[in-house]
């Protein structure tokens, strides 16, 4: 999958990449995809340094490294570990290790562990730019899940091509007789063709064999209506088959198989 993230207000918020507007939470993003967390980009961040509700041992001096050991209870985190068998509130143990001479952080792991199974999570970080300005900020995480009867649930996630956002305002006066879309490219084109049961169109470009769920697309209708979507689901049939669902910005999906698929591929979206 490929997603963006951003972190405001005390809150981690997701959205499809290239889309702009971020406005939901990754579990309500992401309802049916498995396993997901929501504190490797920055909540751990936030609980450890900024809600003053992290306890921490004496810091350890090694190999270049400042070892800083830590634990949150249960009723302060603010965290909870999730399963089919329930929820429950869940308490954070782990370790976070700086770089001993600028203090930078360059590791954070994060272990959990309720009733309903235990975690590990490993952040590693460096520093990146943002715009003009240099951050440090974590570049990946691996997030390994027991929740029992024997199974091990894995995550690895990567963070690049960090940008900056900037808001867009349109003013519209009374007797105006424009309105201009702050995005009009994500508003599906109300014509013949997509109020139609059928729409028939052909890919304007080809879908690579390492698209990922989230991966944007353009299909062109038969009176030439461009139309945009996204691989809404993508499930392994075989070493090198893939059922993938691309689905329109008026819901409308299409499931087929075989990656990659050709510039000019015909298919009828329902």
């Amino acid at each position: 999958m490929r997603l963006e993230v951003v972190y405001t207000g005390g809150s981690e918020l997701y959205t499809w990449a290239g889309s702009g507007a971020f406005e939901r939470t990754i579990e309500e993003l992401l309802p049916a995809h498995g396993m997901v967390t929501d504190g490797s980009f920055a909540l751990h961040m936030r609980t450890l340094f900024l809600r003053n509700v992290a306890q921490f041992d004496e810091p350890k001096r090694a190999a270049g490294r400042v070892e800083l050991e830590f634990s949150v209870p249960a009723v302060r985190s603010g965290y909870a570990m999730g399963t089919p068998a329930g929820s429950v509130p869940a308490g954070l143990e782990g370790t976070v290790w700086l770089d001993a001479a600028t203090l930078d952080l360059e590791r954070l792991q994060v272990r959990v562990e309720t009733r309903l199974g235990r975690s590990v999570e490993t952040t590693t970080y460096a520093r990146v730019k943002v715009g003009e300005v240099e951050f440090v900020a974590p570049v990946s995480s691996e997030l390994t899940m027991l929740p029992g009867g024997g199974e091990q649930l894995r995550n690895v996630s990567r963070f690049d091509e960090y940008h900056r956002f900037a808001g867009v305002s349109t003013l519209r006066f009374p007797g105006a007789d424009r309105v201009y879309a702050s995005d009009p490219g994500q508003q599906p084109a109300r014509t013949a063709a997509t109020a139609a049961k059928e729409i028939p169109a052909t890919l304007e470009s080809a879908i690579a064999a390492d698209a990922a769920i989230g991966d944007s697309f353009v299909a062109i209708a038969g009176d030439g209506t461009r139309m945009t979507g996204r691989i809404s689901d993508m499930r392994r049939l075989g070493k090198d088959q893939w059922n993938i669902e691309l689905t329109l910005m008026d819901k409308r999906a299409r499931k087929t198989v075989l990656l990659p698929l050709t510039m000019g591929t015909r298919l009828v979206w329902r």
